[in-house]
């Protein structure tokens, strides 16, 4: 039924981190992201529309390869100008939280996509609800995460 945006997504994260904690398990992290977030950051960049999808699915390989692997695929293999490439590997490096979308909330490069600006606004609420669901200290914004956002 209808909810508040958010709520269900945070719901989610709740649900896997307390399956998480009733298994003792080490400390555990969710990793989050949001299509919006990344469809911005490659519009801002100057990546054309079309190669989108070929681009997400390079940024997606930095946790098992290092950037320059994955700056070397979207240039070499993709066709992508090395300069865009560049650009955003300053973005797609970074991590965090709440703290992190604020950042990028004041980036006027990156706020001049209105898709990306939608994806942090959502992004800002998810922590909001994070913090008053006690799971905030379990999620992690991960500006490489292209799959299973």
């Amino acid at each position: 039924g209808p909810t508040d945006p958010m709520i269900p997504d945070v719901e989610c994260v709740r649900v896997v981190t307390e399956i998480l904690d009733s298994l003792d398990l080490s400390e555990h992290v969710v990793k989050i992201n949001h299509r919006k977030i990344l469809d911005g950051l490659f519009e801002a960049c100057g990546v054309p529309e079309t190669q989108f999808r070929a681009i997400c699915s390079s940024v997606d390989k930095l946790d098992k390869s290092p950037w320059e692997d994955v700056r070397r695929e979207m240039t070499d293999e993709k066709g992508l100008d090395p300069e865009k490439a560049d650009q955003i590997g300053q973005y797609v490096l970074r991590s965090g939280q709440d703290d992190l979308v604020e950042q990028l909330l004041a980036d006027t490069k990156l706020c001049s996509s209105k898709s990306a600006v939608e994806g942090l606004e959502a992004l800002k609420l998810f922590f909001r609800y994070a913090e008053l669901y006690g799971v905030k200290k379990r999620v992690k914004f991960d500006m490489s995460l292209a799959r299973g956002l």
